[in-house]
């Protein structure tokens, strides 16, 4: 069965979508990177692949909101705020940021400053401790949750009934 969306409501889902795919393609900068780290052991390069993935964060956000906006404005038209869904899928988004925020960012924020030099030029952290902090799991964990909370938010949205 389809549904008979208005002119006005298909704009706003059109939004979502582009908010959506704005998103994964500034995300995908830092995933990608987030995986290249993992065989990077150069400094410097780990350094620039740093600041090239935190240059895609601006993007990232203003996407973030784009599709939270279109996606809040058609959950109105579509009248579906009653639905668990809906709900279920923004506290799974919510839920995601915040791990993000507690783990992706402070590993990322210790790699950094792994890689900075001292006043006098001897690096902050061996390089045995750096090969520690690039072998360990949480970009891959990261990497694995980020890909398991999308899908199962894209399982809400298309398999559950209006």
């Amino acid at each position: 069965m389809m549904l008979a969306l208005s002119v006005d409501l298909r704009w706003w889902i059109l939004l979502h979508v582009i908010g959506a795919f704005g998103f994964v393609m500034t995300h995908g900068v830092s995933v990608s990177v987030a995986f290249r780290l993992r065989k990077e052991r150069d400094r410097t390069r780990i350094a620039e692949l740093l600041q090239f993935s935190g240059s895609s964060l601006l993007w990232m956000y203003v996407s973030l909101g784009v599709l939270l906006l279109g996606g809040i404005i058609s959950g109105f038209k579509l009248h579906v705020w009653g639905f668990g869904w809906i709900w279920t899928a923004l506290a799974v988004l919510i839920a995601l940021i915040g791990e993000m925020s507690a783990v992706a960012r402070p590993y990322y924020q210790k790699v950094k400053e792994a890689v900075q030099l001292r006043p006098s030029g001897v690096p902050r952290k061996s390089d045995e401790e750096l090969e520690v902090l690039l072998r360990s799991p949480v970009a891959l964990v990261n990497a694995a949750i980020g890909f398991g909370a999308v899908v199962f938010i894209l399982w809400l949205m298309i398999f559950t009934p209006y």
